[in-house]
């Protein structure tokens, strides 16, 4: 079923709502790059609510060089995962991604939906989860499958600044001697401090969003240090949105869905490839590199 399409394929994960959403609406209607956009969503009904929204909206738009797509996938579930991309493959061949934006995660919520502000082990282990493991997951599925000078973005925080860690913590973080297998256990050991009620001793902020994002910025610059001759040519990059109206963050935040899609599209669409390069793997907030 492959077929000679040219245009590229980008995929973005939890875009059923919020900045996701906005993401996938960018890509949609712009008209520099044409372009197949995977919306995809763990639930395929609210997924499949967002894909009709945004196609009526191009339908009105007049905007229809680029095509847009539903597939589902649950970044928690690595059968959906491995579904997936045996369908990216059918469709595109084996290098079938230019585009991967590892956008779903959130905040831990308790049984009423409200957030939860509480660092305990069990929202701990949640966040870590739901924003670091599933995103490194998911990435370490798709990067076999990325095309030549594909580009990985990864929604983060500037929350999660070094600042926030003592220790030796920060020097580690940013460390060329750093491993995937040392980021998890950093991620992990997290978890298990926070159950054990030791983990302002280990250099660790009683904050497991943020810790769990700033383990996403950190591994943003892992695969940029590690596959920097990789022949693809690839480029990663974290993203903080800034602080979106979302419902995760509620109606006083100041930036729209819209801006805060700004700085990931920015880093899918634009040519200044030599920019990119000179910031491969870092994080940027407002179409602006930020320093870590």
């Amino acid at each position: 079923m492959m077929s000679e399409d040219r245009r590229l394929v980008a995929v973005v994960t939890g875009a059923n709502r919020g900045i996701g959403k906005a993401i996938v609406r960018r890509l949609l209607l712009q008209t520099a790059k044409p372009m197949i956009i995977y919306l995809t969503a763990r639930s395929v009904e609210r997924g499949q609510q967002a894909f009709d929204d945004l196609r009526r909206e191009q339908l009105r738009a007049a905007h229809t060089d680029n095509e847009l797509r539903f597939h589902q996938l649950d970044v928690s579930d690595v059968a959906t995962m491995q579904a997936f991309v045996e369908y990216l493959t059918l469709m595109h061949g084996e290098h079938s991604v230019d585009v991967l934006i590892n956008n779903a995660g959130g905040v831990v919520r308790g049984p009423a939906g409200d957030v939860v502000r509480t660092c305990d082990v069990d929202t701990a282990y949640r966040s870590v989860q739901l924003n670091y493991f599933s995103a490194v997951n998911v990435t370490s599925v798709m990067l076999p499958h990325m095309r030549p000078n594909g580009r990985v973005v990864f929604m983060a925080t500037a929350l999660a600044q070094l600042g926030i860690f003592s220790g030796d913590l920060p020097k580690v973080l940013v460390s060329d001697e750093l491993t995937l297998s040392g980021l998890h256990i950093i991620e992990n050991g997290f978890v298990s401090s926070v159950g054990k009620g030791t983990f302002s001793s280990y250099g660790f902020p009683p904050m497991p969003f943020a810790v769990a994002k700033a383990g996403l910025i950190a591994y943003a610059r892992m695969l940029a240090r590690v596959l920097a001759h990789d022949p693809r040519d690839l480029v990663f990059a974290a993203v903080c949105p800034g602080y979106v109206n979302t419902d995760m963050t509620g109606p006083y935040a100041p930036l729209t869905p819209d801006q805060g899609a700004e700085t990931p599209a920015y880093i899918a669409l634009t040519d200044d490839t030599k920019r990119l390069k000179r910031h491969n793997g870092g994080l940027w907030k407002h179409l602006k590199p930020l320093k870590w």
